[in-house]
């Protein structure tokens, strides 16, 4: 198949329920990425819920993922020698695209939810929590449910590990070892997994909260999520309806996205001495270049985490 993107069912379907109007700029950039994919090797029917083959485990494979994204970014940048301009209207086009398949649940995953483009000519808005705004979002869950506090664990557990939106809502209570701090986080669909670490503080938080009655009755009719809402899984829709209230139960002045959680995480790991190597692993990322996008230039970061207290350490100690 010559047209490995043009003749997929992805491309038939979008082409069929797009505006006219936005298909002549998309296609442009859509064909860039179909150049890649070719000079990537690949080859058949095109398949972004089965990517990525896992050589761990031979005939599995997991969903496209971010850092493919990255690395033909990084392609346009380098061997195509892209403007700014250029750069800005490929990842534009790619952003609206996966987000279209997404909604259409055409594909299970997708690699460019809250992908920054910082080719924008205007500076991309900071959208990390200040250490007083972290806090202000625990208080509020915390005041919302002082006995189960299932709230209160969900944004503390994502302010120290930096997870996903799709990662955090399919943690399992198998999947974390409160002895060794660390947690097991399923990548995709199950094939690839990473490990990431937790502190003392969560891990003693984390052990009164499995062994509550509400968990435990969870546990007992069959399930192993870890977070859940009203008896079923979190979901997507669930995750930010959370955010959305505890952010009008803090005060604060916007909402918050599970992205802008994980944003934090990063520079609430810079803030306390961890290495770049140390948060690229944290937070799962493929390569450094992703990493620096979450972490800001010396002298915004002082500014971010300039809220100093006592009750900081609640929120990055090991």
């Amino acid at each position: 198949m010559n047209n490995i993107l043009f003749e997929s069912k992805y491309y038939r379907f979008w082409y069929e329920h797009v505006d006219l109007t936005a298909k002549k700029y998309v296609e442009r950039d859509l064909r860039k990425f179909e150049k890649y994919l070719h000079l990537r090797g690949f080859e058949g029917e095109l398949d972004f819920d089965r990517f990525h083959a896992s050589q761990k485990h031979p005939g599995s494979f997991r969903p496209i993922q971010q850092y493919f994204i990255d690395q033909f970014v990084e392609y346009l940048r380098v061997d195509y020698q892209a403007t700014k301009n250029v750069m800005y209207n490929a990842i534009s086009s790619l952003k609206n695209f996966f987000k279209f398949l997404y909604d259409m649940e055409l594909i299970q995953h997708n690699p460019m939810e809250d992908y920054p483009n910082p080719y924008y000519n205007r500076p991309i808005k900071n959208t990390a929590l200040s250490k007083e705004e972290c806090l202000a979002l625990l208080g509020a869950a915390l005041k919302k449910d002082p006995f189960f506090r299932q709230e209160f664990v969900l944004i503390w557990f994502m302010l120290i590990t930096g997870v996903r939106n799709s990662e955090i809502r399919s943690i399992s209570r198998t999947s974390i070892n409160l002895e060794s701090r660390m947690v097991l986080i399923i990548q995709g669909q199950k094939n690839d997994a990473r490990s990431t670490s937790i502190t003392t503080a969560l891990s003693e938080e984390l052990r009164r909260y499995i062994n509550h009655p509400n968990y435990i009755a969870w546990k007992e009719n069959g399930n192993d999520k870890l977070f859940f809402r009203k008896n079923k899984p979190l979901t997507d829709k669930a995750l930010r309806v959370i955010l959305k209230n505890l952010c009008m139960g803090a005060n604060l002045s916007r909402t918050v996205t599970p992205h802008d959680l994980r944003r934090t995480a990063g520079y609430l790991m810079q803030s306390v001495g961890m290495n770049m190597v140390e948060i690229q692993r944290q937070l799962g990322h493929q390569i450094m270049a992703t990493t620096l996008r979450y972490i800001p230039p010396l002298n915004d970061l002082a500014k971010i985490l300039a809220q100093k207290d006592n009750n900081s350490a609640l929120i990055y100690q090991p």
